[in-house]
């Protein structure tokens, strides 16, 4: 799978909201979430994002070159994201990548999902 849009996903509210787990990414999943922050841009608007992780995906060279060119529209769309999931990793990705992005990264663990 690798990738899946939740039923809380919501681009009217500004929600996006997806889980993740060992699969592939498909182009598909890939350039729905792509098109939302080129929406998101074009609009000036915001995006809160809520990611289920249970592992880390399996991630094709050409999904990380299309990331890498849209850094700047992530970094300026994205108000805040919350990471959800039990693994230790999630919470030390957090506390890293909080302080150098524009935005904040917050870990919640499976238990807390409401609260994310």
């Amino acid at each position: 799978m690798g990738l899946k849009i939740l039923e809380i996903d919501n681009a009217e509210t500004g929600i996006l909201a997806y889980s993740v787990d060992s699969g592939d990414i498909s182009e598909e999943a890939s350039s729905t979430i792509w098109q939302r922050f080129d929406d998101a841009k074009s609009k000036r608007e915001k995006i809160r994002i809520y990611a289920e992780m249970s592992a880390l995906p399996k991630v094709s060279g050409k999904l990380v070159m299309e990331k890498l060119k849209r850094l700047g529209t992530i970094f300026s769309t994205v108000d805040r994201m919350a990471i959800v999931g039990d693994a230790g990793w999630m919470e030390v990705y957090a506390t890293i990548v909080d302080p150098i992005t524009k935005f904040e990264v917050k870990h919640f663990t499976l238990d807390e999902k409401k609260e994310a």
